[in-house]
């Protein structure tokens, strides 16, 4: 009788550590999907809508595409007569981030978005007209 209820007990033993294996197993995290840069789009939006020169202007940039993880970050270039400024952006949301400039002459200029996510820099090309 001893024998059989030693079989039973590693019977049943056996038993719970394959479904506490398998409850694991099912539980795993698999990793996030790879982002793709050829899916991710920007827009650039000003406030006030139409920049004045020498008047605080805040640059809003919007990602859209993928969701962006919390640690992403992302700075302005602003070309400004051939050089580059640097503006870092502050993130204000999910995928959106936001910055201060003056621009100090009237004129159309080229913003570079630079986002930085997972292993991915993407760099997309705006315009701003300033009046």
């Amino acid at each position: 009788m001893k024998e059989g209820e030693e079989l039973r007990k590693m019977v049943l033993s056996i038993s719970v550590m394959f479904l506490i294996f398998s409850f694991l197993g099912a539980c795993s995290t698999s990793p996030p999907a790879a982002l793709d840069p050829a899916a991710i789009d920007a827009a650039l939006t000003t406030d006030p809508d139409k920049p004045v020169n020498g008047s605080k202007i805040v640059l809003t940039a919007e990602f859209t595409g993928a969701k962006l993880s919390n640690s992403s970050g992302m700075t302005f270039e602003i070309r400004v007569d051939g050089e580059p400024v640097f503006i870092e952006a502050k993130k204000e949301g999910e995928n959106l981030f936001s910055g201060i400039y003056t621009f100090a002459k009237s004129g159309t200029y080229e913003v570079y978005l630079h986002l930085y996510t997972e292993e991915i820099h993407l760099t997309k090309k705006k315009q701003v007209e300033v009046q």
